[in-house]
């Protein structure tokens, strides 16, 4: 599943602006499904901290430290979770070929 989502769907002849939204919709449903996945790792005492990091100064930055520093796997999840956004958008749209 290393190719190119915009590839796999058969999109490239689509406008960048369109590719663009796309990929940022994508990475959006990753984004949430991550932190889904996150919460459901963290003790409470730890769910409690991070959204203390969430909403301190520099959260994003502080956040991904925090996350690097209490869920070993976190690289693998975001692969595993790329890979299926991938493969339902594949399902849901399959190869266009505009």
């Amino acid at each position: 599943m290393e190719a190119n989502i915009i590839e796999a769907l058969g999109l490239e002849s689509l406008p960048d602006e369109q590719k663009i939204k796309m990929v940022e919709m994508m990475s959006t449903i990753v984004q949430k499904r991550l932190m889904l996945r996150v919460m459901e790792q963290l003790s409470e005492p730890e769910k409690d901290a991070f959204e203390k990091v969430l909403g301190g100064k520099d959260a994003d930055l502080a956040a991904a430290e925090f996350i690097k520093n209490k869920v070993s796997n976190f690289d693998e999840m975001v692969q595993e979770e790329i890979i299926k956004i991938k493969q339902e958008m594949i399902e849901k749209f399959g190869s266009a070929q505009i």
